[in-house]
């Protein structure tokens, strides 16, 4: 979910120069990975962790596996004035993550929130809002259903609000191919994540490209 506003930009220059239309599919990496293992008819997995991308390679579903991005977690609402990473703190403030079960970037939230002593106490307090996966973590903080949320940059860019930074290592995205598929536009479209007009995107969209 967190490379949806990227990825459909990339499909739709992707299909400019090559002629070849690709169809996403947004979710949490736990979800999508379920997906695939089940028979899911997808050619490309990308991740918003490793864990997800090997678990798929070590099922045998899933080959060619690399880094793709990396993209800061932030705190997000729809305040102009970006927030204070003590904003949770207050008794008042409900919060909003992706699911920790399926979501990488929710994991990443509640391994802060824990570091920071601070998860017990909001989940005690009825303040957590546990969101399938990180757009909709963003959309219920932006229609009201939480105060804030913890979101990667590529989602918070596109919800207008402010954001300040977790101060937590970015999350490394990962992707491979699905075996036994017809690969050829995936092998196609995955070595084309590799290219300066996709760094670019990628760039634009609030990620930081890994470059190999």
């Amino acid at each position: 979910a967190s490379l949806k506003p990227v990825m459909e930009k990339v499909a739709v220059q992707f299909e400019k120069e090559k002629g070849i239309r690709m169809d996403a599919v947004f979710g949490a990496s736990g979800q999508l990975a379920r997906q695939i293992e089940t028979g899911a008819p997808y050619d490309l997995f990308l991740s918003a962790d490793e864990k997800w991308a090997k678990y798929l390679e070590e099922k045998g579903k899933l080959e060619k596996v690399r880094p793709v991005a990396e993209c800061p977690l932030v705190l997000w609402w729809a305040s102009e004035k970006a927030p204070s990473l003590d904003l949770v703190k207050d008794a008042k403030v409900r919060v909003a993550i992706a699911d920790p079960a399926v979501a990488p970037y929710g994991v990443l939230a509640k391994g802060y929130l824990e570091k920071t002593k601070l998860y017990a106490k909001i989940e005690k307090e009825n303040r957590l809002i546990i969101a399938g996966d990180v757009l909709k973590a963003g959309l219920a903080a932006k229609s009201g259903g939480a105060d804030a949320a913890y979101i990667p940059l590529s989602i918070a860019m596109g919800l207008g609000g402010s954001w300040t930074k977790v101060p937590v290592p970015p999350q490394r995205l990962y992707g491979g191919i699905v075996k036994e598929r017809s690969p050829l536009a995936a092998l196609l479209f995955f070595d084309y994540l590799k290219t300066p007009v996709v760094l670019k995107l990628f760039q634009d969209a609030g990620f930081e490209p890994i470059v190999r």
